[in-house]
């Protein structure tokens, strides 16, 4: 049995359907948010998701905004969450969404998705597994790692230019997420032209990895084993 991760489709189901392709049927997939809005096919590719039972569907930015939208639609309240939504590309996802049977229990479904999970690896690593990503630090009893809210969860970007040691670090913990695609890093972190390469981020001196690679118009995503840590690259036509 393998572990991976993976994230941010985007309403790009060809990836979904190369990963699922390339999984034998006794492996696990932690999906680590945005399976929909952009892409050409954003509601199939998040049912496809939710409905696969090898995949550990964590909530996103998009997957949030998308439920709050539905649920004020059905509730006929203010639509300021329906603007935010397709002011991130989320016009025809929320239009397929809404001609479902049942929109409300799609909305309660996403809503209730897991923000953070956590696997212990073959290794012994710590894998903390969300959509935005965070620094993880130990609590005053060093006994547990401190979680952010739900906002900072699936939507902060600051982490990324926090010194982590300044924190009280679990020594063999790593943090997965998505959320920032990846070119957009490599102006701040100084990556040359020749290190820009398809695959993971790594930074924080191997405690986190961004897997975000901006699938729906690099053309390329990636598929992390969370034990062996190997990229698989995937690029689909």
């Amino acid at each position: 049995m393998a572990v991976y991760a993976c994230s941010d489709f985007h309403g790009c189901l060809k990836y979904y359907k190369a990963i699922k392709k390339f999984l034998k049927p006794e492996d696990k997939v932690y999906f680590l948010g945005d399976a929909g809005d952009r892409g050409p096919e954003p509601w199939e590719t998040i049912k496809a998701v939710a409905r696969d039972p090898q995949f550990v569907y964590i909530k996103g930015n998009h997957e949030d905004m998308l439920a709050v939208a539905v649920q004020d639609a059905l509730k006929g309240e203010d639509m300021y969450s329906y603007r935010v939504l397709i002011n991130n590309g989320g016009t025809d996802t929320f239009e397929q969404a809404m001609a479902e049977e049942d929109p409300a229990g799609w909305a309660r479904h996403l809503e209730k998705l897991s923000l953070i999970e956590k696997y212990v690896n073959k290794n012994g690593e710590v894998v903390f597994l969300c959509h935005a990503g965070f620094t993880p630090w130990l609590n005053a009893h060093n006994t547990d790692v401190e979680i952010p809210n739900e906002d900072d969860l699936i939507w902060n970007r600051e982490h990324f230019y926090e010194d982590y040691n300044e924190y009280d670090w679990m020594a063999n913990a790593v943090v997965v997420h998505g959320h920032t695609p990846i070119p957009y890093l490599w102006d701040d972190f100084r990556i040359p032209e020749e290190r820009q390469e398809a695959g993971a981020f790594w930074y924080a001196d191997g405690h986190k990895v961004d897997i975000d690679t901006g699938a729906v118009w690099t053309g390329h995503c990636v598929l992390l084993d969370l034990d062996t840590w190997e990229e698989h690259i995937f690029e689909v036509e």
